[in-house]
């Protein structure tokens, strides 16, 4: 139930103001509520719709101070709450923006060191899900070359092919593992920033 507007609330901003935790908690507890609700209808993300929601009170606490006991609290709590959302859009709109620019610098060097990120041990899961969607036989020669160690003459005579057709299927392989890559952003976002972090250790 919401505060009336009158002697009241301006006692409870009175004592708020004095650093009377009560008060603060009577605060929350009758609008925490309704600017929750505001704040996720904009946000649509639970996790950030939270943060703000902290971070308002947390504001309302440390400025009390400032607040104007004659001035209806709920347009102040919806102002701080407007702002900090403004501020959560423009930080994800910045992120989201310097990511893009990073991913498209870094993208190419990281396809070059596909198999560097791929063939650690901690990603073979992920690496034998890649290579399952690899047609049959690049597959096989992929294989035996890259996960073996083969040489491509010894490929070569254990599947009576020739050592240009082992070189051509290891060249499809890689492109198809490229490709797959590239169509999944959350897996090439993670070997992006594993190599780039691998370079920083």
């Amino acid at each position: 139930m919401l505060l009336s507007v009158g002697t009241e609330e301006q006692d409870l901003l009175r004592q708020l103001k004095n650093g009377d935790q009560l008060a603060f908690r009577k605060l929350m507890e009758t609008y925490k509520r309704m600017l929750a609700k505001r704040i996720l209808h904009i946000l649509k993300s639970p996790e950030d719709a939270e943060e703000v929601l902290q971070e308002l009170f947390v504001r309302v606490w440390m400025h009390r101070s400032k607040i104007n006991e004659a001035l209806p609290i709920k347009a102040y709590l919806f102002q701080i709450g407007e702002n900090l959302i403004f501020d959560t859009i423009r930080k994800a709109n910045r992120e989201k923006r310097f990511l893009t620019s990073y991913r498209h610098m870094h993208a190419e060097e990281a396809y070059s060191h596909i198999e560097e990120c791929l063939f650690r041990e901690e990603n073979r899961a992920l690496l034998d899900r890649l290579i399952a969607q690899i047609p049959e036989q690049s597959r096989l020669v992929f294989i035996l070359c890259k996960l073996e160690g083969r040489s491509y003459e010894e490929v070569s005579k254990l599947l009576s092919i020739s050592t240009a057709t082992v070189n051509s299927h290891i060249t499809k392989a890689n492109r198809l593992l490229k490709a797959y890559l590239k169509a999944d952003s959350a897996i090439i976002a993670f070997l992006v920033a594993e190599y780039i972090f691998s370079k920083l250790n």
